[in-house]
């Protein structure tokens, strides 16, 4: 198993784990779980609290099949680069649970999708040649 998995199933059994904590669970490095945990942060697999405890995204289950129909468009529209449609469908999905953990991986991606449309739309530069509205 890679370091990412293993990560993943400890802390389904052991929720708030720290870095060290899971890495002695796992047989890894704690440098190895430290480098790890940040790209998992990114993409909604884990999430942390304000003292470092880690927790997994919950797997979503009975009366989230709203959660889970909303997901799959958010994805499909990650997929086809549509990042602000994308954006807004993660926070609809976000109201749709109940679930701390599902939350916050709605939360993250939409975050992430509101990032990439601002790389992809950048707001334009004003107008040099304009002041406070009127033309010079």
């Amino acid at each position: 198993m890679n370091t990412e998995t293993l990560i993943l199933t400890h802390l389904m059994a052991f929720p708030g784990q720290t870095p060290a904590q899971i890495a002695r669970a796992i047989g890894r490095t704690r440098s190895t779980v430290v480098s790890a945990l940040p790209v998992m942060t990114a993409v909604g697999d884990v999430w942390s609290d304000a003292e470092a405890h880690y927790f997994t995204a919950e797997p979503a289950g009975e009366g989230d099949e709203k959660y889970i129909a909303l997901c799959d468009k958010a994805y499909s529209l990650q997929e086809r680069n549509l990042w602000n449609r994308a954006a807004n469908v993660w926070q609809q999905a976000q109201q749709s649970t109940r679930k701390a953990g599902l939350r916050e991986k709605a939360r993250i991606r939409a975050n992430l999708c509101v990032a990439r449309a601002k790389e992809r739309d950048p707001k334009p530069l004003p107008d040099p040649f304009c002041v406070r509205g009127k033309r010079r």
